[in-house]
């Protein structure tokens, strides 16, 4: 069976690519604007 035909790779493979497009995004607006989604939670 093929791996992208499995929903569960699917998903997997749709979470991981999700979670690393918003690290990439947090960072550049950290970057950009000093802004960081991260520190709502360090407060």
């Amino acid at each position: 069976m093929s791996a992208l035909n499995n929903p569960v790779i699917a998903v997997i493979v749709s979470l991981v690519i999700a979670v690393g497009y918003f690290t990439l995004v947090d960072h550049y607006l950290m970057e950009m604007q000093g802004l960081d989604f991260w520190y709502l939670f360090r407060q």
